[in-house]
């Protein structure tokens, strides 16, 4: 789990900061220096950019009236804001073979010419040293969202042998059957066949895998989330023992136990439990910090001001214990059975409960269940290859969501972190979400005059689906469920859409406000949960770029309805003949708190109970 695997194509970013006075004579060096990246092995592209302190966003000078008129309508016509950097940067974009240090370490054989390129930066070492040289581009290298290649399944090699034998039987065709059949033979490594699909779900050790990852449980109407605070190390390991054999696995939910009980640890909660410090920084950035940290990003211009306790304050809950039941009968009972260790001196203190429970409504002449502004949830989850039925596109690596495991990227996901705390594990992605109702029906009733079908079609073409769960003929742009998963309708296509996909396994709380009744001032929402095997490439880039941002929809800076957007001025455009504006006068959905959190293996809570 320490390094990327050989086979794969994959994406590398490394900003280098330019000294101040040495950006001219960077670029005339970059002017000058030809194409020194073809012989470095395994290089499909690469781009050398210097990003200045001013990088000015720039509009076309030919309009379409009806892009015109949305340019208009949604920026006033005004053009976009720089952005300001403070020194300025060489930007080094490359699409290569095999793991990033591979990349660095044959970029040694440009000698010189790297050397001419990169002594205008703060900090490098030269190419005559290796190690430095090889540590200077690994520490300014950023993670990477996008995969630019023309066949990202294959090798430069392959790609090469592929093109020399079009060439030979090119050739072949045009001589007819006069002469000898060139040699069709490749110079790389064998392909790697395809494995069965038995064999993919051997790598699954459902019995190691928290069940909540792979099934999310859908006959359990009750659910009790207990927030939890470990007050000492030595007596937390032992409630923990205890605890461990009761964590259901991924093995017995083909059965459809009528109970289940899930643990998740966050970063403070390891700590607290004695992981030592070499371990927990091995862990990805955004989970070392928690989500308290993060969530300015999250959620533009809230942050954590709407938050409440326990969440009020960083690394103040350290685990979050799920316990769902068929019934709320049943739900009581296994409460009851817990161990014992959460009253004063045990060792873990409780610092928060939420109940959940499923709500059901009669949709398109079904029972079904909704969330509380009336819509089917629940309609759309990814299958995970070697455990669900499907073909092509449908299904996504096991890594995606399973840690130790290939990812879309063919990386073993949540590679760094010690394999005894992160083999058959997965990222928790928890969010309290309060729902205003009322204020959700006053906005679709404010505007209803516009649509044909009134308010429900005002509520549909800001969710993206009818009522039911059905998909609208046309999907607004900016929709939630667009937003959400664009599909195909992004430049990269499906394939950057199956690079940000979640499992969800949320439950709505509080009681469910009836049709046509005033506020009533109680506290409800959704308990977001998504299980994730990276959480900056799934979940915070979703949220930040397609969620909390309009940009790549081409809707500047509005947001999402149900994430983040509402307040004074707030509205959001739905496409149309003519297009109408919904004003958004008070937020629909509040984040009150949430946390990352590690699903640790079965084996691997054992391990830490033990320690």
């Amino acid at each position: 789990m320490t390094s990327q695997p050989d086979r794969g194509t994959r994406s590398v970013t490394v900003l280098a900061r330019i000294a101040d006075d040495r950006v001219e004579a960077l670029r005339k060096t970059l002017r000058e220096a030809g194409t020194p990246f073809a012989h470095v092995p395994g290089v499909h592209v690469v781009r050398l950019v210097v990003v200045e302190d001013v990088v000015a966003q720039t509009r076309p000078t030919v309009w379409r009236w009806k892009a015109r008129l949305l340019d208009l309508v949604v920026h006033a016509g005004r053009g976009p804001r720089p952005d300001r950097l403070p020194h300025p940067y060489l930007l080094l974009t490359a699409t290569v073979d095999g793991p990033q240090e591979r990349f660095f370490a044959g970029m040694r054989a440009l000698g010189p010419h790297a050397d001419a390129i990169w002594e205008h930066c703060t900090g490098y070492p030269g190419s005559e040293r290796a190690a430095g040289f090889v540590r200077f581009f690994t520490e300014r290298s950023q993670r990477a969202d996008y995969t630019f290649a023309g066949a990202p399944d294959g090798t430069v090699g392959e790609l090469r042998d592929a093109v020399g034998m079009r060439r030979r039987l090119a050739a072949l065709a045009a001589g007819g059957h006069s002469g000898r059949v060139p040699a069709l033979t490749t110079s790389g490594p064998a392909p790697v066949p395809q494995r069965p699909r038995a064999v993919v779900a051997e790598a699954l050790r459902l019995g190691d895998i928290q069940g909540m990852v792979l099934r999310g449980f859908g006959h359990h109407h009750a659910a009790a989330h207990l927030l939890l605070r470990f007050t000492g190390a030595d007596p937390a390991r032992a409630w923990l023992g205890a605890l461990a054999p009761r964590v259901t696995s991924a093995a017995e939910v083909q059965e459809r136990p009528n109970r289940a009980l899930h643990l998740g640890l966050s970063h403070a909660g390891l700590a607290a439990l004695g992981v030592t410090e070499a371990e927990l920084n091995a862990f990805p950035e955004e989970f070392r910090a928690g989500m308290y940290a993060r969530e300015a990003a999250l959620s533009p211009g809230r942050g954590t001001d709407p938050w409440a306790a326990p969440f009020d304050r960083p690394g103040a809950v350290h685990a979050v214990l799920m316990v769902s039941a068929t019934t709320r009968e049943i739900l009581d009972a296994s409460l009851r059975e817990l161990p014992a260790g959460t009253a004063a001196g045990g060792g873990v203190h409780l610092v928060g409960e939420i109940r959940g429970d499923r709500l059901l409504a009669d949709r398109g002449g079904r029972r079904t269940f909704i969330e509380h502004f009336g819509f089917a949830d629940g309609l759309s989850t990814p299958k995970i290859d070697g455990y669900d039925e499907g073909t092509g596109d449908e299904l996504l690596p096991p890594g995606e969501f399973v840690l130790g495991l290939p990812d879309v990227d063919g990386d073993a996901a949540g590679r760094g972190v010690p394999a005894d705390l992160a083999r058959n594990g997965s990222f928790l992605v928890y969010r309290k979400l309060e729902q205003d109702v009322a204020a959700f029906r006053e906005t679709t009733a404010a505007v209803a005059d516009r649509f044909a079908g009134g308010a429900d079609d005002v509520a549909a073409a800001l969710v993206g689906r009818t009522g039911d769960g059905s998909a609208l003929e046309r999907c607004p742009v900016a929709s939630h469920v667009r937003r959400a998963n664009p599909l195909g309708t992004l430049p990269g296509g499906i394939r950057l859409s199956r690079r940000h996909m979640m499992l969800r396994r949320g439950i709505p709380y509080g009681p469910q406000l009836p049709d046509g009744a005033p506020d009533d001032a109680q506290e409800r929402g959704l308990l977001f949960l998504a299980v994730v095997g990276d959480i900056h490439r799934q979940f915070e880039f979703v949220q930040t770029q397609w969620m909390a941002d309009g940009n790549v929809f081409g809707r500047g800076g509005e947001q999402d309805v149900f994430t983040t957007a509402g307040g004074p001025g707030a509205r959001v455009l739905v496409e149309g003949e003519p297009p109408v504006y919904v004003p958004i006068p008070r937020p629909l959905v509040t984040c009150r708190g949430g946390e990352y959190f590690l699903l640790p293996g079965l084996a691997a809570l054992a391990a830490l109970a033990g320690r």
